[in-house]
């Protein structure tokens, strides 16, 4: 079936089901039924799609050729089980972490099982459709399904990828590292500039630049070159003072900094800016900081 006649169908009227639907009807696609545990969610999302009705999760089984389980990933298998699929639609979780054998209600049914993992930090549900352009978009399923997958991800503006099976929930532990914790490190920031009377709103203004400047290096320079701190100036007598504020000040703070710094020393060395004696010197450091908080 050409993939410009596919009709489509969202289960879960959330912040990713509401930006995959709008950006599958911007582009062009069908989106002809949607379902929500929440009606007024359901609702709200189908009036904003020509042509989409809202209604129970069957008869979007039934009217879709692709639907797409945009719950949350601990109900995928329950709401996977509860429908009767047709053989020869598709069956697609939006989980990054969760393999496919949480659809195997559908496969058993002879639906195509697979999955349509969007790596991108939504935000409100009314995000522009055009919201997911750039990101990668992690596809699982046979061959066949994947190949419509693609197209949809390109439809999209968004890049394909694959993984291999079983990668999944090691592809998800691993992007938290540059999502979500990332905004767990901008909140530490914060609580400790708190400390010196700075309001999160001036520390948010004044990070904000920080950051970008720093994934506009990364994306010129890779990961490497675009490093900037005391380790890859390898400025010990810096390190050293905040290793020292970090116990008197905040010592819920220290083992973090210290593990990150210890992370960030392969990285010096890559870029070059770092001497070897001088990440050993750096090492020792870090370390001897651990055994003297560990002995308290």
């Amino acid at each position: 079936m050409p993939a410009e006649k596919l009709k489509l169908g969202v289960i879960g009227a959330g912040r990713v089901g509401t930006g995959l639907a709008l950006g599958f009807a911007h582009a062009g696609y069908e989106v002809t039924a949607v379902a929500s545990r929440s009606t007024a969610s359901a609702q709200k999302l189908a009036q904003r799609i020509s042509g989409a009705r809202v209604c129970a999760p069957q008869e979007v089984a039934d009217r879709a050729d692709i639907v797409f389980l945009t719950v949350p990933d601990d109900a995928i298998e329950a709401v996977a089980s509860s429908v009767k699929w047709r053989a020869g639609s598709a069956c697609v979780h939006c989980s990054g972490a969760a393999e496919l054998d949480t659809l195997k209600k559908a496969a058993a049914d002879g639906a195509l099982a697979g999955g349509f993992h969007p790596l991108h930090m939504f935000g409100d549900a009314g995000e522009s459709p055009g919201a997911l352009a750039g990101c990668a978009i992690a596809l699982a399923g046979p061959h066949a399904l994947v190949k419509k997958l693609e197209r949809l991800a390109r439809a999209l503006d968004a890049t394909p990828l694959r993984l291999p099976e079983g990668g999944r929930a090691l592809y998800h532990a691993a992007a938290n590292f540059s999502g979500a914790f990332a905004i767990a490190l901008i909140q530490e920031t914060i609580a400790l500039w708190k400390k010196l009377g700075i309001a999160e709103a001036d520390a948010l203004a004044a990070l904000l630049p920080l950051l970008r400047g720093t994934v506009d290096n990364v994306e010129k320079l890779g990961a490497a070159g675009g490093l900037g701190s005391a380790v890859a100036r390898g400025d010990v007598g810096t390190l050293r003072r905040h290793l020292d504020v970090l116990a008197r000040e905040a010592p819920e703070s220290l083992e973090l900094y210290r593990i990150l710094s210890l992370r960030t020393i392969p990285l010096a060395l890559a870029k070059g800016t770092l001497r070897q004696q001088t990440a050993k010197e750096i090492t020792a450091l870090l370390n001897f900081k651990k055994s003297i908080e560990d002995k308290k």
